[in-house]
Formats: structure tokens, sequence, C-alpha cells
């Protein structure tokens, strides 16, 4: 590998995740205290960056470190009960992660949640542009401030992931299984469910 394809690669991570998360190479450049032209070219691989530089830079993205070196396959399997549980809080709810961590287009998540289970009343925002909600099996009651949404099997709802929501499984219905996908992923610290 020449001695420019690990600097190239970098550059295409640091692209990748600054476009995932709306920044702008201004914006970047503002919180890194890194030059615009000095990003730009350490994006296409044009100038390699310092340590000191990649930090600054992975601290204004809000990443780690290391996620600017870690190479993501093209594709990834997670084989039937072998994914890796996670939790977001709430009660009676056990939630797996369907997607790699370091996969930030979208984050899917499976969560299996008892009768009278959920994520709490208070209802919460997100970030991310866009959030689908996939009742596999049971029921799922989906509260918004201007009213509730009841999803059953089969059902599937799109909404704005910054609209406060709160959910539950009523105690009359049964284990209800549901999927979630976010795009972009959302940031590790954000995750409230």
């Amino acid at each position: 590998m020449g001695e420019s394809e690990p600097a190239a690669a970098v550059g295409l991570r640091i692209r990748a995740v600054r476009k995932a998360q709306r920044m702008t190479i201004e914006s970047l450049a503002e919180a890194s205290g890194l030059t615009k032209s000095f990003l730009s070219k350490v994006e296409r691989g044009r100038s390699t960056a310092s340590v000191a530089a990649l930090l600054r830079v992975s601290e204004a993205l809000g990443i780690p470190l290391s996620n600017l070196f870690e190479t993501t396959a093209t594709r990834s399997v997670i084989r039937a009960g072998e994914y890796p549980a996670i939790s977001f809080g709430g009660h009676a709810i056990s939630e797996y992660l369907l997607t790699p961590q370091s996969e930030r287009r979208i984050q899917v998540l499976l969560s299996k949640i008892a009768p009278g289970g959920g994520s709490g009343s208070e209802p919460y925002p997100l970030p991310g542009e866009v959030e689908f909600v996939f009742v596999v099996d049971g029921l799922l009651e989906v509260h918004f401030a201007d009213g509730i949404v009841s999803l059953e099997s089969g059902d599937a709802l799109t909404f704005d992931p910054a609209s406060p929501r709160a959910f539950l499984v009523p105690h009359s219905a049964p284990k209800t299984t549901v999927l979630w996908m976010i795009c972009p992923a959302l940031p590790h610290t954000a995750a409230k469910r």
C-alpha cells in the first residue's frame, strides 16, 4: 500500500462522518480550529494530518479517534441469536443492535418489549433526519404531543426523530417485537431509548 493510500482512507472517513452529521467543512474547520483549506486537502488525501490535528477533528466530530482508522467491511452479517444486546433505558425491554457500531448512515435496532414495558413516560427527541418503526409482532403505542399512534403487527410509522415521543406496550397486549431504523445513526452519546 502506498504512503498516500492510508492518508486518503482517513480523509474519506473524515468526509463520510462529516457529511453523515450534515456538517459543512466550514463548520468542521471552526470547531476543530483547523483551516478549511487544510481539511479539504486531508479529505481528498492530498495532505497528511498530524495526530494532534486528527485528535482535534475527531473531537469536533464527536467520535473516538480510532473511528478514523477503522476499516468498515462493505457488508456485514449478524446471525440470528448473535445480535449484540444494548440498552437505551426504559423498562421491560430487551434491545439489540442489528447494524455494526461503526455504521453511521443508518442504525437498525430490534426491541422485544414485555406487556407494560416501554421507554418511560417522559417524551424524548432524537437527533437525525428520519426514524422508521415497524411492528413485527404485537402492539405498540407511540405517544406524541398531539396524540397517540397505535401500531399493530405489520404496521409501520415514519416520523421526524426530533419530535418528542414515548412508546409503550399496553398491559393487555402480548410481548411485542419492533424494528427501529434511524438515519443517520445516532451518535453513541445521543441514544436514550
